[in-house]
């Protein structure tokens, strides 16, 4: 059982090694819009996303998979659905990447309890999780998640998904503007 744990041991440091530079160029992008105090005409229609995950490896994939998207530009991250929540009613987030099994109240509970903050009734909420049965899909639905995704993430399907959430986002968006 040692010799499986530090096998994945090994590869989630090589994994973290290898996406290291991506990481730290989303760090860099979020920081600089955070610290600009001049609104950038650029980042207007730009999302913000929030992942919520325990494991680094997996908020790093995530990070990586959303800082591909020209449509999203902030990416913030929490490590339970306690900070999550604590997050998410300080600020406004477009979309939220979820796990469903993390330490304290569980990625079900956190998407129930984000649900019930009036900003977040509409709000894509993408459950990303290890958990493959279909009574937990079920249980996520049933939490308020949009969608639930297995891992390992399919790169393809993923960008698809996260392809239909923003166009999802731009319809409302555009239901809210005034006509000219």
């Amino acid at each position: 059982m040692s010799e499986q744990n530090n096998s994945k041991q090994g590869a989630n440091a090589s994994l973290d090694m290898a996406l290291e530079p991506a990481i730290s160029t989303v760090k860099e992008v979020n920081s600089k819009q955070q610290k600009s105090d001049e609104p950038n005409p650029a980042n207007k229609n730009r999302y913000s996303a929030l992942v919520v995950d325990d494991n680094l490896s997996s908020q790093k994939l995530l990070a990586l998979s959303l800082s591909m998207q020209p449509q999203i530009g902030m990416i913030d991250f929490a490590e339970n659905g306690e900070s999550a929540i604590l997050k998410a009613k300080s600020k406004e987030y477009d979309l939220i990447f979820l796990d469903a099994k993390m330490p304290g109240i569980d990625g079900y509970e956190t998407c129930a309890r984000l649900r019930e903050i009036p900003d977040y009734k509409n709000t894509p909420i993408i459950m990303v999780t290890g958990l493959t049965s279909p009574m937990d899909e079920a249980k996520g639905i049933i939490a308020g998640s949009t969608t639930y995704v297995t891992k390992p993430v399919q790169q393809i399907p993923f960008k698809k998904l996260i392809n239909r959430q923003l166009a999802l986002l731009e319809y409302r968006k555009s239901l809210q503007q005034p006509e000219t």
